[in-house]
């Protein structure tokens, strides 16, 4: 047992809201709750990232009643990333047998490792290590490192990866019935072959955020050329 790591075996779907925010990465200028990267906003999961001082105050009507409330902002998910045999089912955990899961955070190295271990409905299994760091020397720095190996069968892996600019603020209950839509897109675009940016602002404090996201392929610790395209 190592005292600096908080680990969780198995999935507890009830619980995972409780395990993403105690596995926040951050470091003074952002934070990243610990969602798995596939995950979108559902009953079970809510990926969030959130920066110092961006707030927006938007104005709703509740019962009858102009309500106005100001928010932490939820920026744009950097996280997105999902893989599957070619053809086959991308990683879905409610979807997919789950053969092993653990989920563990290193607060000594602040270093968020998950483990995945999956049958799609074809028998091929499937093993993933994701690391996912949040810098401290670089504020505007994060990583995420997904090791996928095909255990009984061999074929085309086909990855997705995005950034996704239409998160909202939807995590507390009791506050959903207020407007949680506090970003609009400006532009978004590639940079280069493996690059994609997206910029967006908030409705009305009009703080403009931008984010770009590199993915890479890496096979036998050299990167590879692989045929990619982007939406």
């Amino acid at each position: 047992m190592n005292a600096w790591v908080l680990a969780y075996d198995g999935l507890d779907p009830p619980g995972e809201r409780l395990r993403e925010a105690l596995c926040t990465l951050g470091n003074g200028y952002f934070a990243t709750r610990g969602a798995a990267p596939e995950a979108a906003a559902d009953a079970v999961h809510y990926p969030g990232t959130y920066v110092t001082g961006v707030y927006n105050r938007l104005v709703s009507r509740v019962a009858d009643r102009e309500v106005e409330n100001e928010d932490l902002v939820n920026v744009p998910n950097w996280l997105p990333l999902t893989f599957r045999p070619g053809g086959g089912q991308w990683l879905d955990l409610e979807q997919l047998e789950v053969l092993d899961h653990r989920q563990e955070l290193d607060l000594r190295r602040g270093v968020l490792t998950r483990f995945v271990r999956v049958r799609d409905r074809d028998g091929r299994v499937t093993r993933a290590t994701q690391r996912r760091f949040v810098h401290m020397a670089d504020p505007h720095l994060a990583g995420l490192e997904t090791t996928v190996v095909a255990e009984n069968w061999s074929g085309p892996l086909e990855i997705r990866s995005a950034l996704d600019g239409r998160v909202t603020n939807a995590g507390v209950e009791r506050y959903r019935a207020l407007d949680g839509r506090h970003l609009v897109p400006v532009d978004a675009g590639e940079a280069a072959d493996d690059t994609i940016w997206l910029q967006v602002a908030t409705t009305t404090s009009r703080v403009e955020i931008a984010q770009a996201a590199r993915t890479r392929i890496v096979r036998d610790a050299l990167a590879v050329a692989v045929e990619r395209r982007t939406v």
